[in-house]
């Protein structure tokens, strides 16, 4: 089996990814944001002998004037007012495996794989908005949390973050 990490613009493998887990297994109703199409959002993909089984999604923070635009209604409460000097984060989520192909150490890999990706294009921390079922996930690879819990739909998130 040969897994490859692809990273670009959203492609429908990716968007069908995101609706099979987040919406039909998961009942979020809003699962696509105008931020998935803008040019600076990269979006990796985990393909396994030509399939694509995963996927994430992942972006430099926004400055204030473009956030409403995006479609940004979680950003790190540290940066909704922008970002200073030689701090260049970025948020990570969207983390998606099909169901079938979970395990395996395929999240992880989508993980490492997109802070690759971010480090490459200059991010110097990471923030996500995760779910607080998957803490523990995000915990083992370094990752803190910080924050309030707070509710994204019907889910309880909590902010995390870490140094790239």
């Amino acid at each position: 089996m040969a897994r490859e990490y692809h990273h670009g613009a959203f492609s429908d493998d990716a968007r069908r990814i995101r609706k099979a887990v987040f919406m039909d297994e998961q009942g979020f109703q809003n699962e696509f944001e105008p931020l998935d199409d803008d040019a600076a959002t990269m979006h990796v993909a985990l393909v396994e002998d030509g399939r694509a089984v995963g996927c994430t999604r992942l972006f430099p923070v926004p400055a204030p004037a473009d956030q409403d635009r995006l479609g940004c209604p979680f950003l790190p409460p540290a940066y909704r007012d922008g970002t200073d000097g030689d701090v260049r984060p970025w948020v990570f989520g969207r983390l998606a495996v099909l169901p079938e192909m979970r395990g395996g150490g395929r999240g992880t890999g989508l993980l490492a794989a997109s802070e690759a990706f971010a480090r490459e294009a200059g991010a110097t921390e990471m923030h996500l908005h995760a779910q607080y079922d998957k803490k523990p996930f995000y915990e083992k690879a370094g990752y803190a949390a910080y924050g309030e819990v707070e509710m994204d739909e019907h889910v309880p998130h909590v902010w995390m973050s870490k140094q790239l």
